[in-house]
């Protein structure tokens, strides 16, 4: 066997484990429960992916919130809370329904992601729940 064909033989099979991993990945998480990452200091940024189309969220901690965000029709809204000085180590998202108000209110079940610096997309990369960390 020549050196050419070990070569891609190992890169289709490089590829195909690849595949199959994140294919893996992205079954386990569509299992209907809304989810949020929270990532950022001073300015925080939240990603909600599952939650039903129309309802309102915002980031909320302690002496602090974000303006609502409504859900779009894919099930995802993106929320951004600027110009936060020590935003803590709890912050959270909260999701209602607008028409049934204040009984509909529920936490998000979120994760907290804090990369900065130089090194910061290797570690998000390594970090990811694909690889075993989360």
């Amino acid at each position: 066997m020549s050196r050419s064909l070990r070569r891609r033989l190992l890169t289709l099979g490089v590829l195909g484990t690849l595949g199959t991993v994140l294919a893996a990945g992205t079954a386990s998480t569509a299992n209907g429960e809304p989810r949020a990452v929270i990532q950022g200091r001073t300015e925080i940024t939240a990603k909600v992916t599952g939650e039903k189309p129309g309802y309102r969220c915002l980031i909320a901690g302690k002496d602090i919130s974000g303006p609502w965000g409504t859900v779009a029709p894919d099930g995802t809204v993106t929320l951004t809370l600027g110009g936060v000085k020590d935003p803590g180590k709890h912050l959270r998202v909260l999701c209602e329904d607008p028409k049934r108000g204040d009984p509909s209110l529920h936490t998000v079940r979120s994760d907290r992601v804090a990369y900065d610096g130089m090194l910061a997309p290797i570690r998000q990369i390594m970090n990811n729940r694909l690889f075993g960390s989360h």
